[in-house]
């Protein structure tokens, strides 16, 4: 298997968007759109010792099957199906299933002409609850793990109310932001090599310097090109024809600048931020975000205990699963999504005042 793989991971509203803008921009780089198919396709492929074209075949056709993975869907890739097959359909039988995996992502669709592609990556946040994963599957690939101040990502979240995102549920929010940063910060220590942490904030505030580093990072020249990816958006609404894409996106549609920095000292309460700087604790300090009140409170602690039990709960059995045999990981993959689906939208309604039907 090649090393010219690379994951970008971090938690939804994190920036892990703007990363992928950026490198999508990159002459030498391809990414694709969102599809997390990386964990069931090897699930179900893993076993396959001798790649001839019977199961090359297979492999294609699984694929491009209808309605495959959860509620993504592979149009938004806009691969080609036919130089697809040939390119894969010829590949020798001791291929691995990692390089097939990543093909997936080198054949989706770019705004931006390709140069020489030394890079092929892949931006899917969900897959930093499988990192652990990823790391024993992918054992050469990079990863790029993007931080954001655990306070201003959920006030990312909380204002896509009519998105229904994620549960605009403080405790909870603030549960999952410490346990994946924890996780970057473990798996940093012992693959140094192979992991990058980046704060969003030093992104957006340096973005050329930032983003420089990425590139050595990952050996491809650093291109300043990439930061007029924004020019891309009235091609990228006609070509991709998504209501929620201005809504989700909409600062994708700019240069990349500093104004969702510190939203949430004017759109959180004294008390929310008090709750916040509680639950992220030494995760927020390792990252240098600077806590209001670090003093510990064991009302707080006793109050957000039960979300932060939930969280880690759901995130341990979405990792468990991916385990499972490929019919029964994608069958519980699906049915958690459909579940925190249905508790986000509670969750939105509360939020709201809304009571449910």
């Amino acid at each position: 298997m090649s090393a010219n793989h690379f994951f970008i991971l971090g938690r939804p509203r994190s920036g892990t968007t703007l990363l992928k803008a950026l490198f999508d921009a990159h002459p030498n780089v391809k990414i694709a759109p969102e599809l997390p198919v990386f964990l069931t396709l090897y699930q179900k492929f893993k076993k396959i010792d001798v790649w001839d074209k019977p199961a090359l075949q297979s492999f294609i056709d699984h694929v491009f099957q209808p309605a495959a993975f959860n509620n993504r869907k592979l149009e938004n890739l806009k691969i080609d199906r036919a130089v697809f097959t040939k390119d894969i359909i010829d590949m020798p039988d001791t291929t691995a299933i990692q390089d097939l995996l990543f093909k997936i992502n080198e054949h989706s669709f770019s705004f931006y002409p390709k140069e020489e592609v030394l890079q092929v990556g892949d931006k899917n946040p969900v897959y930093s609850v499988f990192t652990k994963r990823l790391i024993k599957i992918f054992p050469e690939a990079r990863f790029i793990c993007i931080i954001r101040d655990y306070r201003d990502n959920f006030v990312s979240v909380r204002n896509l109310k009519e998105i229904a995102f994620e549960a605009p549920v403080l405790a909870l929010q603030i549960a999952r932001w410490r346990y994946i940063n924890r996780s970057f910060i473990e798996y940093h220590k012992r693959f140094p090599q192979r992991f990058y942490l980046i704060r969003y904030e030093d992104l957006v505030e340096k973005p050329e310097e930032s983003f420089s580093a990425l590139c050595n990072f990952l050996e491809i020249p650093f291109c300043s090109s990439v930061f007029d990816f924004y020019k891309k958006k009235d091609e990228m609404v006609e070509t991709f024809n998504n209501p929620n894409l201005l809504k989700i996106h909409a600062s994708l549609m700019n240069p990349v600048n500093t104004g969702r920095l510190g939203l949430w000292r004017e759109q959180m309460t004294e008390k929310e931020t008090r709750l916040a700087d509680q639950i992220a604790g030494k995760t927020a300090d390792a990252f240098k975000y600077v806590r209001l009140d670090r003093k510990f409170s064991l009302m707080l602690w006793i109050k957000s205990l039960p979300m932060k039990s939930y969280s880690i709960l759901l995130f341990k059995l979405m990792l468990w699963g991916s385990y499972l045999p490929y019919r029964e990981s994608r069958w519980l993959a699906i049915n958690i999504t459909m579940l925190a689906r249905l508790f986000n939208k509670l969750a939105y309604r509360k939020a709201a005042g809304i009571q449910p039907r």
